[in-house]
């Protein structure tokens, strides 16, 4: 059977990505990984490289389980993918992907919403990235609601929702795409309803990129 790893730094996300992550590939096995110091390391040292070993040490524990496949579901990592396929030899895909390609194919004014600090930057420069990569002009506006994280780790969900969906108001007002920045996010989009613009979450998206990438590797992802 395929063994999917995946990366966590918030054991927040480890239900809802496994669960989703279960219903679009229930043939493969999936297995995860928890180290939820590093986003403490990034706030202290500002970057991403004083994590590098820990992140590569996660994905060498992919591959010594035996993994065919890792996933970085933490949007303040992603920039180590790179660093964790030559460590661990494995595809590397990040959760993040897909859902930067699709906001560039969206519009040109996109929102970033984020509830970590350590998430923003990472998620503007992929999607500047992808825009230059589309040949296209955007605008990004940045938005931080760092309350809304402390109340879901608290187990507060409903205070969460409610400070994430203020910021959301605030930002569809100027804005013609939201990018909601961290898996943990995508949990408002289900009580939101018809949207005048794009809200994009990574979960669904990256996970289906996971499971396209896979097939095309001749795993069974369906």
């Amino acid at each position: 059977m395929t063994m999917l790893a995946l990366l966590h730094t918030s054991q927040v996300v480890i239900r809802p990505i496994n669960d989703l992550a279960r219903t679009l590939m229930p043939r493969v096995a999936l297995m995860n990984l928890l180290d939820d110091g590093i986003l403490g390391q990034i706030a202290r040292t500002s970057g991403v490289d004083a994590v590098r070993r820990r992140v590569e040490r996660l994905a060498q524990c992919a591959t010594d389980a035996n993994a065919d496949a890792l996933l970085i579901t933490c949007s303040s990592i992603s920039e180590l993918a790179a660093s964790a396929a030559k460590a661990s030899g494995l595809p590397v895909y990040t959760i993040d992907e897909a859902m930067a390609e699709e906001a560039v194919r969206r519009g040109t004014r996109i929102g970033v919403l984020a509830t970590v600090a350590t998430t923003l930057d990472p998620t503007c420069r992929l999607i500047e990235r992808k825009a230059k990569e589309a040949g296209k002009r955007i605008t990004i506006r940045r938005a931080l609601a760092d309350d809304a994280f402390a109340e879901l780790s608290r187990g507060n969900a409903n205070a969460h929702d409610e400070i994430l969906h203020n910021a959301l108001v605030t930002l569809a007002a100027t804005e013609g795409v939201i990018v909601l920045a961290q898996a943990s996010m995508a949990r408002l989009i289900d009580g939101l309803g018809e949207q005048r613009i794009p809200i994009l979450a990574s979960p669904r998206l990256g996970l289906e990129r996971v499971r396209a990438q896979l097939q095309a590797r001749g795993l069974a992802a369906d």
